[in-house]
């Protein structure tokens, strides 16, 4: 009997081994499946059934960039009507929060947006204030993001990110209250710009700390100081977001620490000697930093050069990389290319950054302390090149690909150890989009059924996309293996004058199309749209992303919707585009998603 049953634990032994082996095998084999899997030769995102309803809220004061002419420029109604970034709630406990919003307008005016009346009333004008404010190229430039302080409601404290051209040599650098008397300049000088380690400084994002000493009626009466200058190297992917944690109180570690995403100017995605810059510790774009603008806040930790904020540098919460000899201590993330937006889910604690990728991969990220997001090594889950005839290609668009490296790390100067970068937990390729927009969990009332979806777009083309905020999070683990899916929500819209059809399926790049020539807009002989850019001689331009056709074969018509996302205070939803200068709100759910 105990011959037999040791026989028999010896065969069950044996089965769990090959078992196992078997269950590792399949693992690794799904594993290389996927690396392995080549760039999609078509659009891979598709319709589920699932339809949400648009209307109309509000529309912008027209307005255009402005080139190298004066401020404000002249309006041209063949480029974008109204360019919209961002959509703010006043904090609960401030005299107004119920009555009205903030808007960023990236052409150099902080609005004041009316809820009942939807009428806009200008409360800071930038260009006026700011004689290097800087529009063009202004594919992310101008006035880009605001956040409000965690205590606004007692301190009137909000925070802006605006860019300069500092070439202007002949323009004063420090702002003027000539044109705004209730504007107290006394705690403003300029700060040194944190200039990058290499190439040349050709663009600067300036980060600002207002406060308003009656934030009760509809004008800005107070102060402004300048809190940090980060230059750039090229065009585009200056300082794209600002954002204070939701879930931080008074006495936590966290509370009123400033987050602060940073584009890489472009200098990863060129060869030379800006490529390694989102890889460097030793300068600012291509990061998430942390900041506390509040020096009084906890005067133990280390003050900056400038002595306009505090870098979190004691205690378990330090920023990670306070004791690198050569990094930033400001430095929180890395490795990104330009995380333009980002939000936090509080709910399940996470902070999200949408990151537009290069020439092949949209991604969204979940960001942690101290991550390295891959950016120019890698792009979407793909290893990037840079440089010779494979340049701006991931591995899987390069016969014969080249192999994943093994082990799966990056050399980073100043650390001891390489690092393995974190791959993004949902990515689209650029058969379905472009640039993705602004992305935000679902945590409102209107819409029941898509509580819990992440919701985004691609900006170009005005594609509207979900997918589910629990298999991203579940996507951390196995990643990069596996990604969450992404679904494309049908938009149904009522247009003006429209009663008798009624509410219909559209496209969000025709619904912007429509208003664009309703509110005056003059279409190019070639494209619907506007693009948002000009060339050399200062000639809007129409290409973007709609020359080519949708994934169902109908042609787009030429130029870019730029569509983008914002949410309230209540969790609800509205769709933004530059193309029309329009804010929609997204109001009810016309078919649910599948059950999965």
């Amino acid at each position: 009997m105990a011959q037999w049953q040791t026989v028999t634990r010896a065969a069950m032994r044996a089965k769990m081994l090959f078992a196992a082996l078997l269950g590792l095998w399949m693992a690794l084999t799904v594993v290389q499946a996927v690396a392995q899997a080549p760039y999609p030769p078509a659009p891979q995102i598709k319709k589920d059934g699932t339809a949400l309803k648009i209307e109309d809220y509000a529309s912008l004061p027209l307005s255009s960039l402005r080139l190298e002419g004066p401020y404000p420029a002249v309006f041209d109604p063949r480029g974008q009507l109204g360019k919209s970034n961002m959509l703010i709630s006043e904090p609960a406990g401030a005299p107004q929060a119920a009555a009205r919003f903030f808007v960023v307008e990236q052409n150099g005016i902080l609005y004041l947006l009316d809820k009942k009346s939807r009428a806009f009333t200008p409360y800071i004008d930038f260009g006026k204030i700011y004689a290097r404010f800087n529009t063009d190229p202004n594919l992310g430039m101008g006035l880009v993001s605001m956040a409000f302080d965690p205590d606004y409601a007692k301190n009137g404290r909000f925070y802006t990110v605006h860019t300069e051209n500092p070439r202007r040599k002949d323009d004063p650098q420090a702002p003027r209250n000539a044109a705004m008397s209730s504007l107290d300049l006394s705690l403003h000088k300029v700060t040194p710009q944190f200039t990058v380690p290499a190439g040349v400084t050709l663009y600067e994002s300036i980060v600002t700390e207002w406060r308003d000493s009656n934030i009760g009626n509809g004008s800005f009466e107070g102060t402004a100081r300048e809190l940090m200058r980060i230059g750039t190297n090229f065009a585009r992917h200056p300082v794209g977001d600002l954002l204070f944690n939701p879930l931080a109180k008074p006495g936590d570690a966290d509370y009123g620490n400033l987050y602060i995403s940073t584009g890489d100017g472009e200098a990863g995605e060129r060869a030379g000697v800006t490529h390694p810059v989102p890889q460097r510790l030793d300068a600012l774009p291509g990061k998430i930093l942390r900041i506390t603008p509040d020096i009084a806040l906890r005067p133990q930790d280390k003050l900056a050069a400038s002595g306009q904020y505090r870098i979190p540098s004691t205690g378990a919460n330090a920023n990670p990389f306070i004791n690198v000899p050569i990094a930033h201590g400001e430095i929180y993330a890395y490795g990104l290319r330009n995380p333009h937006r980002i939000s936090w889910d509080a709910p399940t604690n996470t902070l999200f950054a949408n990151d537009i990728g290069d020439q092949a991969w949209e991604e969204i990220n979940v960001i942690v302390k101290g991550g390295n997001y891959g950016w120019g090594e890698r792009e979407g889950q793909e290893l990037r090149f840079t440089g010779g005839p494979n340049g701006a290609r991931t591995a899987t668009q390069i016969d014969p690909q080249p192999p994943q490296p093994s082990p799966d790390t990056l050399v980073v100067d100043g650390l001891d150890q390489p690092v393995k970068p974190l791959y993004p937990v949902a990515t689209f390729s650029h058969r379905d989009g472009i640039a993705i927009g602004s992305g935000y969990v679902y945590r409102g009332k209107l819409m029941p059924q898509m509580v819990g979806k992440y919701f985004f777009t691609d900006i170009s083309s005005g594609r509207v996309f979900y997918t589910d905020l629990k298999e991203m999070l579940d996507a951390r683990a196995t990643t990069p293996a596996k990604i969450a899916q992404i679904n494309e929500i049908q938009i149904v819209y009522q247009g003006p004058g429209e009663d008798a059809k009624g509410a219909v399926k559209r496209r969000m790049f025709d619904i912007v199309a429509d208003a664009f020539v309703r509110k005056g807009g003059v279409r190019s002989k070639n494209c619907v749209l506007p693009d948002g850019s000009s060339n050399a001689e200062g000639v809007i331009t129409c290409g973007g992303r709609g020359q080519g056709k949708d994934p169902d074969g109908t042609p787009w018509g030429g130029g870019r919707a730029d569509v983008r996302f914002a949410v309230d205070g209540d969790g609800e939803l509205y769709l933004m585009s530059k193309g029309d200068g329009m804010i929609r709100k997204l109001t009810a759910v016309v078919a649910a998603p599948p059950a999965r």
